[in-house]
């Protein structure tokens, strides 16, 4: 875990025992940082609290989405979002996995047959010998 990455855990381990209760001194000790530390990120909290944004999607956006991969499966966000005119393709991907849909994968591949071998083996005898100059004299 690099540094940066350790500070936000600390932040978040800060915050989290703030909002439990526990008193500067207490986060302090269990988390062996400096009061001046524990000090700032809560006045740092309190400053930019952080909030969701707001849904741009109306429930009927919302429910149109659904459809749309239902009605075609193997759909992409980009193709959805056009379809729909609605503001980005993240957008359609979030709706999409908050319905628990996730990217999509074609479910069979074809499968080769024998006159698709045939025609491998009867490529290559025929090319078998050659000299390839590919442009090279």
């Amino acid at each position: 875990m690099d540094t940066t990455q350790q500070s936000l855990t600390t932040r978040d381990q800060i915050i989290a025992r703030r909002e439990e209760g526990l008193t500067v001194r207490a986060i302090t000790d269990q988390l062996a940082v400096s009061t001046s530390t524990v000090k700032r990120c809560i006045r740092r909290y309190a400053e930019t609290e952080r909030r969701p944004r707001p849904q741009l999607t109306t429930q009927g956006e919302y429910a149109a989405i659904r459809a749309a991969i239902r009605n075609n499966p193997f759909s992409n966000p980009v193709a959805i979002r056009e379809a729909l005119h609605l503001v980005s393709a993240q957008t359609v991907r979030s709706r999409l996995h908050e319905a628990g849909i996730q990217h999509r994968v074609p479910a069979i591949k074809e499968r080769l047959t024998d006159q698709h071998r045939t025609g491998s083996r009867q490529f290559a005898s025929n090319m078998w010998g050659r000299t390839w100059s590919f442009g090279r004299e």
